[in-house]
């Protein structure tokens, strides 16, 4: 490892033992040698650290350790230790592909103005492959994608890498979240440069069903903040582009009201729609969760529900 790395890969751990070494196999396995990881761990009580450290003598590895402080805290540890002109990002139950490294950081030879460039993934669970493409449930953008990134958060974090300079410069992940501190970042990195996409699956991006990011509603909601939020922030570009600012907020309004509506939340579902209708009233998808919502199941008095006859059913 004498060479001097090209890019920093920062992992953020947090009680990972189960799932990291592989994450790191992954690594070991890319074409692009030249490279750093920075391991952050999050205050873990399990052996993520001694899980890592079997890695010492085929990475060049940096292992950080924190108080525990959330995802966006220990990547931007792990950003600010990096030593290299690009970081690239990385959970610690995904995987890379063997070409992902030496794709984004050609590119980003090759593009010197890119804010950032993503690829393509696959989702996995325990059961094998669910997504073999990320288009399966949600199409990429390149290039100024600010208006249409305000509609729905197309980048998974573990496919982004971004020269280092631009992310701080950005703000780095917003600490104060613990949801959507991402998608907040590629906001402000998307009204500053263009975007690049590698139309390649080269990350394999785990769910594990019962995690804080697979409970559809807290994600909306939060992703709703973060979009008001930015809307808040920057008076002027909402003064220019009301129909962006209308449909953005719409939208996660909608998607709000359908998690409400699938978690059984009828009233917080109602309100919802309701919002966003008045904002985009020509929607055919917020009408029909509307009516969904809108459908109250009758209950009759007891003395006239149908009885079962226990004898002739025998």
């Amino acid at each position: 490892m004498g060479n001097v790395p090209v890019v920093t890969v920062v992992i953020p751990a947090f009680n990972a033992e189960r799932h990291i070494g592989e994450a790191l196999e992954s690594i070991c396995a890319q074409t692009l040698r030249d490279v750093e990881v920075i391991v952050v761990d999050d205050g873990s009580s399990d052996g993520t650290v001694r899980e890592v450290e079997r890695f010492a003598l085929d990475l060049d590895l940096t292992i950080v350790t924190q108080a525990n402080a959330g995802p966006a805290a220990a990547r931007n540890n792990g950003i600010r230790h990096a030593r290299t002109r690009y970081c690239a990002f990385l959970d610690s139950d995904d995987l890379m592909l063997p070409e992902r490294l030496a794709a984004q950081a050609a590119l980003l030879d090759r593009e010197a103005d890119m804010g950032l460039v993503y690829t393509d993934l696959m989702t996995f669970d325990a059961c094998g492959i669910i997504h073999r493409t990320r288009k399966a449930f949600s199409g990429p953008h390149a290039g100024m994608v600010l208006d249409r990134l305000l509609l729905d958060n197309f980048i998974t974090t573990s496919t982004v890498m971004a020269p280092t300079a631009r992310l701080i410069e950005a703000g780095l992940f917003g600490e104060a979240r613990r949801i959507s501190e991402d998608f907040e970042l590629w906001l402000r990195m998307a009204a500053r440069w263009p975007v690049a996409f590698i139309d390649r699956p080269l990350v394999q991006y785990r769910r594990r069903p019962g995690s804080l990011s697979d409970d559809k509603l807290v994600t909306a909601r939060c992703a709703l903040d973060v979009v008001e939020t930015f809307w808040r922030e920057h008076p002027e570009y909402r003064k220019r582009h009301p129909g962006v600012y209308r449909h953005s907020i719409a939208e996660h309004l909608a998607v709000a009201g359908a998690s409400a509506l699938a978690r059984g939340s009828r009233g917080a579902a109602l309100s919802y729609l309701l919002r966003a209708l008045r904002r985009d009233p020509w929607k055919r998808r917020t009408w029909k969760s509307l009516v969904k919502a809108s459908v109250r199941p009758v209950r009759l008095p007891s003395d006239l529900r149908p009885t079962v006859d226990t004898a002739r059913s025998a």
